[in-house]
């Protein structure tokens, strides 16, 4: 066979899990695919309770986009279809200067959040033990000097390794109520 159709095969044979929409990596317990109607997540808008306006709703989509990433649960925007329900709440925010000028100027500073997740049962309303309820992020930034960034930047940041590990630890805790067994 000639390469170029061996290619075109190729592709159209490994895109046939995006055509139908099979999510990435199914979990399974003892070598068993877990159903898809356990995988349904309802991922809750994240509730602010800090004075940084607008971080809530990048979180909520950094969430759901490592979520749907990972491949482990199968999101959904529909709270009533929804197996499990994923609540967070950026409760601390803080952003302190370390390094400063001569002319009490931050040249390099530091921003701590944390943020209270839960994952609950939507039928019974049970929570799901979690090894951690509250995750905590921690960045160091400077407008001024080595790898410039501005506070947004440097938030994003911050938020995207928050939401990488909301999404670990409730699909940790999700896998762990489900199986027993610690991943």
């Amino acid at each position: 066979m000639k390469p170029g159709v061996v290619f075109l095969f190729s592709l159209v044979v490994s895109g046939c899990a995006f055509f139908s929409k099979e999510p990435g990596r199914p979990p399974k317990i003892d070598g068993v695919p877990v159903p898809d109607s356990k995988r349904l997540l309802y991922i809750q808008n994240v509730r602010n309770n800090t004075y940084s306006p607008g971080m809530h709703t990048r979180l909520t989509q950094m969430i759901m986009e490592e979520i749907d990433r990972r491949g482990r649960f199968i999101t959904t925007r529909e709270k009533t279809l929804a197996k499990y329900r994923l609540y967070a709440e950026i409760v601390h925010y803080q952003q302190v200067g370390d390094l400063m000028d001569l002319a009490d100027q931050h040249i390099t500073s530091e921003l701590f959040v944390v943020t209270r997740v839960e994952i609950i049962e939507a039928e019974t309303g049970v929570k799901i033990p979690m090894e951690r309820s509250e995750i905590p992020g921690r960045v160091h930034y400077s407008t001024q000097i080595g790898f410039r960034e501005s506070e947004l930047e440097a938030q994003n940041r911050l938020l995207r390794v928050m939401a990488l590990r909301i999404a670990e630890e409730a699909e940790r805790a999700w896998y762990y109520s489900i199986s027993g067994v610690l991943n």
